[in-house]
């Protein structure tokens, strides 16, 4: 029986450059042992909006709604802020690289809770914090190893990226981790924009 929902959400894809990927590969390396699940960097991107289970019905109206419904931003750099996590002290659960803060994230966000809203999705109860996740962490062996590295490694993850796309996802759910198909797309405006 074919799923009437699908798992989606929108996010803005975007490329390290080979320093940052180079530390990615230092960060693990140092890592090695610990229970991490790491992104593979061809699906790295910023989550704007998780939206969760789907009405395949809604699917269409969402992307028609992003289309007539968001003001289309410039392409934009940002700089990369290093190395954070999120969970408690004693039990982080995501290792990820922070965003200078950027009134380009909180207008897209924004827009998008509107526009979701006007089909029906109501906005999440959660303040939006920008970031690109790194790595899901099942377990530490040594907590204090890990924060040492992370303190270690953390000015090695500055510089900007570029984001050139807004994209609605499908995530699908599988062993080696999810995989990310595109529902449709909106390219931002060619000129360059720092933010």
């Amino acid at each position: 029986m074919i799923s009437q929902y699908l798992r989606t959400f929108i996010g803005l894809p975007l490329r390290l450059t080979q320093g940052i990927l180079d530390a990615r590969s230092e960060l693990m390396s140092a890592l090695e042992g610990e229970r991490i699940s790491w992104v593979d960097p061809d699906r790295y991107h910023v989550t704007l909006r998780f939206i969760g289970d789907t009405k395949v019905t809604e699917v269409k109206e969402i992307g028609q709604g992003l289309h007539t419904g968001l003001s289309i931003p410039e392409e934009t750099t940002i700089d990369l802020t290093g190395l954070g996590s999120f969970g408690s002290r004693k039990r982080p659960r995501v290792i990820w690289v922070g965003f200078e803060e950027s009134e380009f994230f909180i207008l897209l966000n924004n827009e998008l809770d509107r526009i979701l809203e006007a089909i029906g999705i109501q906005s999440e109860n959660q303040p939006f914090r920008a970031h690109l996740t790194l790595g899901r962490i099942r377990s530490l062996e040594n907590l204090d190893h890990f924060y040492k590295t992370v303190e270690k490694m953390n000015p090695k993850f500055q510089g900007r990226v570029r984001f050139e796309k807004l994209v609605y996802f499908q995530s699908v759910l599988g062993a080696g981790g999810p995989q990310y198909h595109i529902l449709d797309e909106i390219s931002f405006r060619n000129g360059i924009t720092s933010c």
